[in-house]
């Protein structure tokens, strides 16, 4: 028995000491590690990244030496200290690259929202070396060079952003107009090639003039990419019968078929004696003729049935609907009182139901639900309940601080791992609930102050509470 007690003591002293090693070392290494949090959400990795892989690398070999015991507690701090140091530098890079290497930086940015990484790889890898050559000039405080690459870089992003849009929207009009030439389409179906490749010219000229004029040029594309799939259906189709003209009365006979089952429609034969040209223009009289009786019959029936609601329209049917209202705002007032102010906003929007959910936070950079915010993310499960195979919107937010487009990554995943919480937690269909990240395009307060700010980083639910 005494040797339980004793294995006992030794179990819990143990757990217990690890704890308070643990609670130590977040005390010394919290400060650090949210300056390197904050470090990096300024986009330190591409606008100080000599700098920010040395303040991590001290951070990380003050962690080891923690974890080993292998340093004094004093040359721990030392190192904590020095990554501290050359963190302040690289905020001091960071803001002289905003104010030297803005158009660059804006450039880069509008390259990126083009998904020029993608649509036009090749001179997105040549600007970002250069506007890598910018920034290490700029961290060697070569001011002069760190500018002149910058306006390199600047050139070679507008070019990958234009080649990328012109990439992403004639893509697949070129392919078509290019498998289309292959299939030999100018010599079987020369029209219809020559169209396609109108319409591809029109869509080119269209950004070569206006590289910003996208929906006009989307258009021509569509119809470019429309008519190379036919034409590659004309060529392949004219090429079997050139090789055996009996292919041809087959096709013939076919469209005989097809034209007299559509004349049985309306009770009568086809004579093809003189071609098809005058039955089909005889069923396309009928068919004519059907859409305007179908017209008249469509409005005939509509006054019918306004008549008809107009009688069902009774005391019985507006005390049902007001009962209804009754029962959706009696839910309303629930789900209003499940939170505190300073965990949420709920607000009621024609038919629907919007959550601020600003008493949510998350790490700096990251989107992971912590677990002191369960007990909140239970309070939106209660909320969810009262409306039950509703649909739900999970929107990510951001403020304005920091990157766009990694904000708006980090707000993707953020409302994913909201979503991700309440399907795992609740009976919902994962057809009934999506996420979407919107960054900082939508702030519901000052991104100028701290508490407007604090405001903007929130989750937003919003569910669609009537049918």
């Amino acid at each position: 028995m005494k040797t339980i007690l004793y294995l006992s003591f030794l179990i819990f002293f143990g757990l217990n000491f690890s704890r308070a090693q643990n609670s130590l070392k977040d005390n010394l290494f919290n400060t650090y590690e949210m300056l390197l949090d904050k470090l990096q959400n300024k986009n330190a990795e591409i606008l100080a990244p000599e700098h920010f892989k040395e303040a991590v690398d001290y951070y990380k070999e003050a962690s080891t030496d923690y974890d080993n015991q292998k340093n004094s507690l004093l040359d721990i701090k030392n190192k904590l200290e020095e990554s501290r140091r050359i963190a302040r530098q690289a905020f001091e890079i960071i803001r002289a690259a905003h104010d030297t290497l803005s158009q660059p930086i804006a450039s880069r940015e509008a390259a990126l929202n083009e998904n020029a990484p993608l649509f036009a790889p090749d001179q997105w890898d040549a600007a970002e070396n250069v506007f890598k050559d910018a920034i290490s000039n700029l961290e060697d405080n070569d001011i002069e060079d760190a500018v002149d690459y910058g306006v390199k870089a600047q050139k070679l992003f507008k070019k990958a952003e234009i080649l990328a849009i012109k990439n992403n929207l004639l893509g697949d009009a070129r392919s078509q107009v290019s498998v289309a030439k292959h299939m030999d389409a100018p010599k079987y179906c020369k029209y219809t090639f020559l169209l396609a490749e109108n319409f591809l010219n029109d869509a080119e000229n269209i950004l070569a003039n206006n590289p910003y004029a996208k929906e006009e040029a989307r258009k021509r594309a569509e119809q470019a990419a429309y008519e190379g799939r036919h034409a590659q259906y004309l060529s392949q189709k004219i090429k079997k019968i050139s090789q055996d003209y009996g292919l041809l009365e087959d096709e013939l006979l076919n469209y005989e078929s097809l034209l007299s089952d559509m004349a049985a429609v309306f009770q009568y034969q086809p004579k093809f004696d003189k071609g098809m040209e005058k039955p089909a223009r005889e069923i396309l009289d009928d068919i004519s003729d059907l859409k305007a009786e179908e017209k008249n019959l469509i409005k005939k029936n509509a006054r019918l049935e306004e008549e008809l609601n107009s009688l069902k329209e009774s005391d019985a049917s507006k005390s049902a609907k007001l009962q209804q209202n009754e029962q959706l705002m009696k839910k309303i007032q629930i789900v209003k009182g499940l939170f505190k102010a300073s965990e949420a906003q709920v607000i009621f929007q024609g038919n629907k139901l919007l959550i601020h959910l600003f008493g949510l936070y998350f790490p700096p950079g990251k989107a992971i639900i912590q677990p002191e915010y369960y007990s909140l993310l239970s309070k939106l499960q209660k909320a969810i309940k009262e409306f039950p195979d509703k649909y739900i919107l999970i929107e990510g937010h951001t403020d304005a601080t920091g990157n766009s487009y990694k904000n708006k990554k980090l707000s993707q995943k953020r409302a994913q791992a909201v979503a991700e919480y309440l399907l795992a937690n609740i009976d919902l269909n994962p057809n009934q609930i999506e996420f979407f990240g919107l960054g900082d395009q939508k702030p519901i307060a000052s991104n100028k102050t701290k508490e407007g700010r604090a405001k903007n980083r929130r989750i937003d639910v919003i569910i669609s509470i009537t049918d």
